[in-house]
């Protein structure tokens, strides 16, 4: 009786694991990113909302209340990267959208690679007396597509997706910013695309094609010229729609020369830049991503056979919008119902040509955004601007006065790290270390400067310092800068287009890591949770429900609320 009840248990056990092994999988994921998206977005247009949107996916989807990022600094790059390979910028080496690169010694955009040429021939209108006449604008043109993903460290879950079945999955990344389109997408896609504001149209690098054209149904789409149609409809408020109005004095930044208020005339505004530009700003650009989504869903017969694909969407223009006018402008508030708009009509659009059973949705952020100093200091809140992009002067006659000989020490300063010129201090028989801590004595002299540390400082501070293993976990070893400094809660460094009325980001602090995190479709069963999750979970979790193996330096946890 015994042997036969644990023949029993062993068949039981064996079809429990065989079930597992074998369960399906949805035939599409589609990852969404809002750029700059505070979790309190979700609530704070709430009653605003149609019932087809966000509300939608939280009443039939699962919402991680309590999601944050676990590093500094928090910008786009590091987070989408994050977000798909499971890691932090310690492992995955995204420690920025920009950093001084030791290894060339020059600064470095996250996602730039001269060896790829731009798809999209974004320079070939030019004619040739024009381009003799403006050599600038022509290498600004071309260098739009000079793009890869080679400088991310670790996988992503989308590669490992293709991985898992010899790339029979598609992966196809979109965003109109080309970091929000090449991380998530991962280092081998079938394609990831982007938008030329010189052109107004979808571009890709030859890094991902051998072909030098876009595939034909981009080109149709390009032809299209839909930043035309949307820009040519101006920006104006939705019709009987209540809009809170901006705080008495509230001001907008500087990104973008817009008028005092809505409505906008948009076509002006694009002529005076001479490029498409300005759709980033208005809602129109949600719109335009969307469009350029449900065209490759299309085209690209994704969601059709029995190999999940991957499609990676960004919606950029919160984040344009947020800097541009802050939290509580008018525009934010009409960005984010218009955005619900759009999602409702995406969601029923993966209903009908995919299924929502078929469907496995995530959304997110990348960022948070804090509130503008000007403002907070109207309300006696402490808050401001540390003016990092003019500090290096400063440092050098520090340097100069503490040493008694001039030279370039610093090689940049960005996202609250100082590179030092070592060689410049050997030259000079300078300490490396006697010339930090003479930086990070004045430092701790300036305004708005919580603390000051070498790298090496960071890593022995105890646990219980404030923010530690966030600063840590921002760090790379081979990447990262020699002198870190940890600004006050509601302090950043932007002093070029923050000071005024727009938001930025980057801080360790809840406003900049506290972001949406909401399941959709396949497998999700309506809940909530407020227990901690942070964002390096998301790809270990949709490897468990994949039953792949996760990024290979991933270092989250699998969220069981959402797999239960």
């Amino acid at each position: 009786m015994r042997k036969t009840s644990l023949l029993f248990a062993y068949f039981l056990l064996s079809g429990f694991l065989f079930a597992q092994k074998t369960a399906p999988q949805p035939k599409l994921i589609v990852g969404i990113v809002v750029d700059q998206m505070r979790y309190d977005f979700l609530y704070r247009f709430r009653d605003s909302y149609g019932p087809g949107g966000f509300k939608r996916l939280i009443s039939e989807g699962f919402s991680c209340e309590n999601t944050h990022y676990n590093y500094a600094p928090t910008y786009t790059g590091p987070g989408h990267a994050a977000i798909y390979t499971g890691t932090t910028p310690a492992v995955n080496g995204i420690i920025a959208n920009d950093w001084w690169d030791i290894k060339t010694n020059q600064n470095r955009y996250v996602t730039s690679d001269n060896r790829y040429k731009t798809i999209g021939n974004p320079g070939d209108e030019i004619m040739p007396s024009k381009l003799l006449a403006d050599q600038k604008k022509l290498k600004d043109r071309l260098k739009v597509g000079q793009q890869s993903p080679d400088v991310m460290l670790s996988s992503t879950v989308t590669d490992e997706l293709l991985l898992s079945n010899n790339f029979k999955s598609k992966v196809v990344g979109i965003c109109l910013k080309d970091r929000g389109s090449i991380l998530p997408a991962g280092h081998k896609p079938d394609a990831a695309y982007w938008f030329d504001d010189f052109t107004g149209h979808w571009i890709t690098s030859d890094y991902y094609t051998k072909e030098p054209y876009l595939p034909n149904w981009v080109q149709q789409f390009n032809n299209l010229n839909l930043p035309d149609t949307y820009i040519s409809k101006g920006w104006e408020k939705i019709k009987d729609q209540a809009y809170e109005p901006s705080p008495e004095g509230y001001k907008q930044g500087r990104y973008y020369e817009f008028p005092a208020k809505m409505p906008y005339n948009l076509t002006d505004i694009k002529t005076k830049k001479d490029n498409y530009g300005v759709i980033r700003f208005t809602p129109f650009g949600t719109t335009l991503t969307l469009d350029f989504a449900r065209e490759a869903i299309q085209q690209m017969e994704l969601g059709k056979d029995q190999y999940p694909d991957f499609l990676c969407i960004s919606f950029s223009s919160p984040d344009y919008c947020g800097h541009q006018f802050g939290l509580h402008a008018e525009e934010m508030q009409d960005m984010y119902l218009k955005l619900d708009q759009e999602i409702a009509a995406f969601l029923k659009h993966l209903d009908e040509k995919v299924g929502k059973d078929n469907v496995l949705v995530f959304l997110t952020a990348d960022h948070g955004a804090v509130e503008t100093p000007a403002h907070m200091n109207d309300l006696n809140i402490p808050a401001g601007v540390f003016e990092e992009k003019k500090i290096d002067d400063s440092l050098e006659l520090v340097l100069k006065t503490a040493f008694g000989v001039e030279d370039n020490y610093i090689h940049s300063v960005s996202n609250q790290q100082i590179w030092l010129n070592k060689q410049a201090l050997a030259d000079h028989n300078i300490k490396v270390s006697d010339a930090s801590e003479t930086i990070i004595a004045f430092l701790k002299t300036k305004k708005g400067v919580y603390d000051a540390f070498t790298r090496a400082q960071l890593m022995q501070l105890p646990p219980e310092y404030p923010f530690v293993s966030e600063l840590r976990r921002g760090i790379h070893p081979s990447r990262s800068g020699d002198i870190i400094f940890q600004l006050d809660p509601g302090w950043h460094a932007d002093d070029d287009l923050f000071k005024l009325g727009g938001t930025t980001h980057g801080s360790s602090y809840p406003y900049d890591t506290h972001v949406p995190l909401l399941w959709y479709g396949w497998n999700i069963k309506p809940g909530i949770s407020f227990a901690p999750v942070s964002i390096t979970d998301i790809a270990p979790t949709l490897s468990a429900m994949l039953r792949i193996v996760e990024p290979n330096g991933c270092t989250g946890k699998i969220i069981e609320a959402v797999v239960r």
